[in-house]
């Protein structure tokens, strides 16, 4: 299901947020637009999370994210970067990682939307989980050598109405004919929210003459009013080819497939590989769960260790990139009715 976003004036969240993030990306494309041809130059990419895929329509109910991925530098100064864009990393310098030869930097716009299981309720039952929406601007800064990465991140943006999360649900339902959710008077209030998140990730690599596999070890952790969390995991993937990057799973917290790269990944066949990736997390604060920081909201009990399973394949072709996955994610508070399940697909190509 395709939740678009909108804004209802020029000075709404999402207006500013979505010019900011156009802005800072076509800055990107208009280098790119001199290169077609180079690997190492600017891509894009959508995420949709959706538990629709699943065959159900709460908890994490929907994420859209859109990001542009500058192209592959030696330093974050690089001279083919905006000079917006280089302005931000010369106030961000802190959040780069030191002595890496191969280096990229990541901007993202994104949206989560968070129900409750019984959609009929105009009163929420007090022990699921609340009604909320999340938007998110997002810098990520990945340095890279052959077998190793540092991927930092921050988001910066706002959960409650502000989010628009209700408008975003509502327009997708009344175009597709769905049903309207009734509970959103109790979401949660409008907050400023932060998150700091670092992850490294090491990997192995297996080449046969047929196929080959890898194996990617990731850990980090995150911190701030919107979520803080440690955590740790891997992906294994398998295929005839596999792209020589840091991952192929969608909806992880490990840098979102945005590794810079060092060699061509055009390809005039498709290319199809699977994977299998985990995450696991233990789990200190999470705003859509436990509520407003300094209001008073709706909660949940939350637990503390939440781990995701996820199943997919990847496909390239041209300068294309598509991967699905379908999660399978534990009860993340007392009381769930059931493990949650979703799907995952991130759609990407070089411009």
């Amino acid at each position: 299901m395709n939740k678009q976003m909108r804004s209802k004036t020029s000075g709404h969240p999402v207006a500013w947020a979505a010019s900011i993030a156009l802005t800072l990306g076509s800055s990107a494309v208009s280098y790119a637009a001199e290169s077609p041809d180079d690997a190492t130059g600017m891509t894009a990419y959508m995420r949709l999370d959706n538990d629709v895929f699943a065959g159900t329509d709460r908890g994490y109910s929907n994420g859209t994210e859109f990001g542009f991925v500058s192209p592959t530098m030696q330093s974050f100064q690089d001279q083919r970067l905006s000079g917006a864009t280089r302005w931000l990393n010369g106030k961000l310098e802190w959040l780069q990682p030191d002595g890496y030869q191969y280096n990229n930097i990541v901007m993202t716009l994104g949206q989560g939307i968070f129900t409750p299981s019984d959609w009929r309720l105009e009163t929420p039952d007090p022990n699921d989980r609340p009604y909320a929406g999340v938007l998110l601007l997002g810098v990520t800064y990945n340095g890279r050598d052959e077998n190793s990465m540092r991927s930092t991140t921050l988001n910066v943006g706002m959960v409650g109405p502000s989010a628009l999360a209700q408008e975003t649900q509502e327009l997708v339902h009344d175009l597709l004919g769905g049903e309207r959710f009734a509970g959103w008077d109790h979401q949660l209030r409008d907050e400023p929210v932060f998150r700091l998140m670092q992850q490294r990730l090491h990997k192995r690599t297996m080449i046969k003459p047929t196929w080959m596999s890898d194996v990617i070890f990731h850990y980090g952790g995150a911190l701030g009013n919107l979520t803080t969390f440690v955590n740790a995991g891997a992906e294994v993937r398998i295929g005839g080819w596999i792209p020589d990057n840091f991952g192929s799973a969608p909806a992880l917290p490990v840098a979102e497939n945005t590794a810079p790269t060092i060699g061509p990944l055009y390809s005039d066949t498709v290319r199809l590989h699977g994977f299998v990736a985990l995450d696991v997390r233990y789990v200190v604060h999470d705003i859509t769960l436990d509520g407003n920081t300094f209001k008073d909201s709706a909660s949940v009990d939350r637990e503390d260790l939440v781990a995701d399973l996820g199943v997919g394949v990847a496909a390239h072709w041209g300068n294309w990139k598509i991967a699905f996955a379908r999660y399978f994610r534990t009860r993340e508070f007392r009381g769930q009715d059931g493990e949650a399940e979703l799907g995952s697909i991130t759609i990407r190509r070089a411009i």
